[in-house]
């Protein structure tokens, strides 16, 4: 069978200003129509009932020898870096193992940048695990919750680096862990994805290739992307966000969920304002304006939300959604 060949990937040695191979390149290979042909026509005029078909190796673009030069990478263009104190395990490992499928990506000039294409499959098989996720005006468990910090943090570092963004997907709600750190951009830059539905996208406009690096430092609870391509002279200036329409959060909600504990009550959700917001960006080079668009969001207001376990003492006069009533409605 044909087998697309695959890039190899790199990080950035900032000392030595070199890439250095995370990843080796993988012969594609491909269908060799004509010679297959040829092989057909031989073995119906023999009588032949056995045919093997012929195929050729396709090579990478990129293999384990690029260098930074033949692909215009001089050094870096933009970082981003986001936090998430007080994930669970679960959503640890989702962080990590989105970060490492993003890691050493390369994207060539003029071409778009996929977060789905690259991240592949969500599963248990693949790496993820199960954690909280927004969905269908809920939080709820699902397979790769927390892979919106790595798609998050991606959408920044190519928003400050000036690249034009083709789609990006706001959150429901504002989450508390894009918004923690001192240098927090504050509501409004965030990205959600849930393939195939919502991606985030952007162009490679610059002339030179655009390597990805990721760190996952969970010591610091944090995640890095780095871009390092060519310093084409482009300016990026991003405005303060425009805060307005603003709403009240929701009251508190007790879940029943009989898989915890009698007497067990567990915060899943953490109240937040509704609000629209705006986020200008202007990109320049040489005294000419690029481009300029503004993100725009408009968050629901959310309630806390505590689960707990049959039997379990709760305020009085608590709205509460016991488990014989979730999911009919």
């Amino acid at each position: 069978m044909a087998a697309a060949p695959e890039n190899a990937r790199f990080g950035f040695d900032v000392d030595a200003g070199a890439m250095k191979l995370v990843r080796p390149a993988v012969l594609g290979r491909a269908l060799d129509v004509e010679g297959s042909l040829l092989l057909v026509n031989a073995a119906l005029e023999d009588g032949g009932h056995n045919i093997y078909l012929r195929f050729e190796a396709v090579s990478p673009d990129i293999d384990n020898e690029t260098r930074a030069e033949d692909l215009g990478i001089t050094g870096l263009v933009a970082e981003a870096t986001t936090f998430f104190r007080g994930s669970g395990e679960a959503r640890l490992q989702n962080i990590r193992a989105g970060a490492e499928t993003m890691h050493g990506v390369m994207v060539p000039p003029e071409s778009e940048f996929s977060f789905n294409a690259n991240l592949g499959s969500v599963s248990l098989d693949t790496g993820f695990a199960e954690a909280w996720i927004i969905f269908g005006g809920r939080t709820i468990q699902g397979v790769g919750g927390g892979i919106c910090q790595v798609s998050t943090t991606a959408f920044r570092s190519a928003f400050y680096a000036g690249y034009p963004i083709i789609e990006r997907n706001p959150h429901a709600y504002r989450v508390g862990y894009y918004e923690q750190g001192p240098d927090s951009p504050g509501p409004g830059l965030d990205a959600t994805v849930f393939s195939p539905v919502a991606d985030f996208r952007f162009l490679n406009d610059r002339e030179a290739w655009l390597l990805i690096e990721t760190e996952f430092d969970e010591a610091e609870s944090s995640l890095t992307f780095r871009f390092y391509s060519a310093d084409d002279g482009r300016t990026v200036t991003v405005g303060e966000a425009d805060v307005s329409d603003v709403e009240e959060a929701k009251e508190t909600v007790y879940e029943e969920n009989l898989e915890l504990e009698a007497g067990v009550l567990k915060q899943v959700d953490w109240e937040n304002e509704g609000a629209k917001v705006a986020v200008p960006r202007v990109v320049e080079r040489g005294g000419y304006v690029m481009f300029e668009d503004v993100v725009q969001t408009r968050y629901q207001p959310w309630g806390s939300v505590f689960q707990f376990g049959p039997g379990t003492e709760l305020p009085e006069g608590a709205e509460v959604v016991w488990a014989v009533d979730v999911g009919e409605g």
